[in-house]
């Protein structure tokens, strides 16, 4: 109680200080910060931007299953953090600029330890241009093309209330993410040229950079792994070799720059040259003598993908020379060709009779039983279509827009720099709850979709199992997820995965919020359309309304061989996805002529999957059929009441239902329902859209019902989905109720300058 008070206290204290910063006006902050930067500029050719994120987070985890106290890991957690990025722009002659990042982060939690201190560089390039025409970059950059080319996939949310996108923006940039762009090492050239009014403007572009590079990575670490200590491809992310990108893009926008003509061409690869081993205890007992390994043995074979995309647009309304009409069109067509490997000697993945994935195949020895040289390969190649059309009408008054995206991807499609998600779900607060569950994600028994939507940590610090201080009793504490060592803990990431590791994280998505097209709309064996329309009153009323429907171009067949001599195949028909929804905000105080904002927002949205078996008629029986239906409804309210003061509130919550639905986490005891809920209060210090101060207070309450039948039926205690307090000696009905909530107190800083 002390602690809580003591950190109450500090919440005071910032909110004060804030308040007392209001004294200096807005206008003679900025006028001083101007003459500075002015005077920078002028004298040194230096230019000094950054941002500023600080967050003091205390959750609570409490529930009511737990009554005999099994469960003796700390039940709050408390995460103090300050990340400083420092951007310095030198330019020692016009036409060339150096770039770099300096990122300063602070663990308040041991603000006098040293470890707690980070220095690093985060970004750093050169850059410069010939006239205006070229324009060149070495070392990091970023870059996107089009959603079937080199884009990061963004997660659409309506209408989310004001409280949680500020969360989830400073979740994000934690990770650097910009938009929909990608973030690349290497070098970027550009060429622009202005052609005339009929001929337009002509670009020309390519890149070469690396996309990852070998590195050792502890198999059982949460860093770097999707599934740690699990033998499954696409468990870690370590790479044996440095895979780069070779990419050229060419458009061409004649008519005023009102048609639009696009070509990239694209080549992904690993330097095989690089493939690099390293030594590790066998089966991670360190009393066994070190033995010879790839870095990454569930990531064996080299990459060889390539892509090349054509595009065509044209903006209607403008070459009709009609500004009040919205009518654009544009078309994709994008085709992949990659090297695929299947294993000889077993097939690398196993399956159960639904189809899930179990895990890796072992020999006798438990080792895998494919090798580097077990492989026959196979050049697979798809196809990808995208067609987006806007149509619309706008005046100063009101205006009403509907756009629709058409998605034709085969199966074969394939390409990771478009299909590479910025979302997988992790579990953020409290995890040291459930630390031998957390890497199962959204199968963990204390998942929610807003932890892992809205909280991070940039260095957590887990707690060890044991109180013991010698080296026995340190190494004996690590848990199945992670390695008592710090590590991130974010959702959000601009990593680009492999096909492997694509495949492993289809079986961990939120189905709450990446059900239809988890990998955005390069999303493979995908067919189908989404509408939105949206309508807006002046700039104080806008609503909305989506609908799509997409579905499998093609049933998923899989393989099953229990190396016994027995292998079969289960073929599943198309599955079918639905979505549809609608939402509004609207300023009350600007409708009726206030300057000071009184926002309401709302929204709802219905999603939902079948799938239905194409083996059991064989067998005389019905084919099965297996449902997902989620909702997931928002709420927000903002008000200012002063200049600079306001108040912030939101409401969400998701309603999902499974039905005949298992995979290999939760085959044993299938989750059937369940509902999330997640309100938020508080203050802020608002200064300008991305910088402000804000003290919060809510609650996150989940409620899952678990089919325990099989664990009651054969007396087994526990499941990894379900917590370690479940007793399948007091489960009498073989249904499972769990409920657990989250309380949060938390402030946060944010700034850009």
């Amino acid at each position: 109680m002390k602690k809580i008070m003591n950190m109450k206290k500090t919440f005071a204290a910032i909110l004060a200080a804030s308040m007392a910063a209001s004294a200096a006006t807005a206008v003679e902050n900025q006028e001083l910060l101007e003459s500075k930067v002015d005077s920078i500029n002028a004298k040194r050719g230096l230019e000094i931007t950054g941002a500023i994120r600080a967050v003091a987070q205390s959750s609570r985890f409490e529930t009511d299953n737990d009554y005999s106290g099994l469960n003796h890991m700390p039940s709050v957690e408390k995460d103090e953090f300050v990340t400083a990025d420092i951007n310095f722009g030198f330019r020692p002659w016009e036409n060339v600029r150096a770039n770099a990042m300096v990122r300063l982060g602070a663990g308040m939690q041991e603000y006098f330890a040293s470890a707690a201190k980070t220095v690093s560089v985060a970004w750093l390039n050169v850059e410069g241009n010939l006239d205006d025409s070229f324009y060149w970059v070495v070392g990091d950059f970023r870059q996107q093309y089009s959603p079937l080319t080199l884009f990061l996939p963004s997660l659409d949310i309506m209408y989310e209330p004001q409280i949680f996108a500020r969360k989830r923006y400073m979740a994000e940039h934690e990770q650097m993410i910009e938009g929909n762009q990608r973030n690349l090492q290497g070098v970027n050239l550009q060429f622009r040229k202005d052609l005339g009014s009929a001929l337009g403007q002509v670009r020309a572009e390519g890149l070469f950079a690396r996309i990852n590079r070998t590195a050792v990575l502890d198999l059982g670490g949460a860093e770097g792994n999707i599934m740690p200590n699990e033998q499954v491809w696409g468990a870690s992310q370590a790479a044996n070799m440095d895979k780069f990108l070779l990419a050229g893009n060419f458009e061409l926008l004649p008519v005023n720059r009102n048609v639009y003509v696009g070509v990239t061409p694209m080549y992904i690869f690993d330097n095989e040259d690089s493939y690099s081993y390293t030594y590790r205890h066998p089966k991670n007992n360190y009393t066994n003598p070190y033995e010879r390994e790839s870095i990454n043995p569930y990531e064996l074979n080299p990459q060889k993908t390539l892509v090349v995309s054509g595009r065509l647009g044209a903006d209607v309304a403008s070459l009709m020379g009609n500004n009040n009409l919205i009518l654009d069109v544009t078309g994709e067509f994008a085709m992949s060709n990659d090297k695929v490997y299947t294993a000889d000697s077993s097939y690398a993945l196993q399956y159960d009779e639904m189809g899930n994935l179990v895990g890796l195949a072992l020999n006798e020895d438990e080792k895998p039983y494919v090798a580097l040289d077990s492989f026959h390969t196979e050049d697979l190649s798809g196809t990808a279509l995208l067609v987006n059309a806007n149509v619309g009408y706008k005046n100063e008054t009101f205006g009403a827009r509907l756009g629709v995206d058409f998605v034709m991807n085969d199966s074969n499609w394939f390409n990771n720099l478009a299909q590479s998600p910025r979302f997988f779900a992790q579990r953020i607060q409290n995890s040291d709850k459930d630390g031998q569950t957390v890497k199962f994600g959204v199968n963990s028994p204390l998942y929610s979709s807003f932890d892992a939507l809205y909280n991070f940590d940039p260095k957590f610090s887990p707690v060890a199992t044991t109180l013991g201080t010698d080296d026995n009793a340190f190494a004996g504490s690590d848990v199945e997820s992670y390695s008592i060592a710090n590590y991130n803990k974010n959702s959000w990431t601009t990593n680009v995965f492999t096909r492997n590791q694509l495949a492993l994280m289809e079986t961990l998505y939120d189905p709450a919020l990446q059900l239809a097209l988890p990998n955005g709309l390069a999303t493979p064996n995908r067919m189908g359309a989404r509408a939105t329309l949206t309508g807006n009153f002046k700039d104080f009323a806008e609503v909305q309304g989506m609908f799509s429907m997409f579905n499998q171009v093609k049933g998923l067949k899989v393989v099953k061989d229990d190396h016994m001599g027995n292998v079969s195949t289960i073929s599943y028909k198309a599955a079918n996805y639905m979505e549809f929804g609608g939402g509004a905000k609207v300023d009350i105080f600007k409708m009726i002529g206030f300057t000071k904002p009184l926002e309401i927002s709302g929204s709802y949205k219905h999603s939902e999957r079948s799938l239905e078996t194409d083996f059991m008629a064989a067998l005389g029986a019905a084919e099965l059929k297996s449902e997902v239906k989620s909702d997931f409804i928002n709420g927000g309210l903002y008000v200012q009441y002063l200049p600079r003061l306001g108040v912030n509130l939101g409401v969400q919550m998701i309603n999902t239902e499974f039905t005949n639905t298992s995979n290999a986490i939760t085959q044993n005891a299938p989750l059937l329902k369940g509902t999330q809920m997640q309100w938020m209060v508080g203050l802020d210090y608002n200064i300008a859209p991305n910088a402000w101060l804000a003290v919060n207070f809510g609650m996150i309450n989940v409620e899952n019902e678990y089919n325990t039948g099989l664990l009651v039926a054969g007396a087994v205690d526990g499941s990894p989905n379900l917590p370690d307090y479940y007793d399948v000696k007091k489960d009498a009905t073989g249904m499972f109720k769990h409920e657990f909530s989250q309380m949060l107190l938390e402030a946060s800083i944010n700034v850009e300058f």
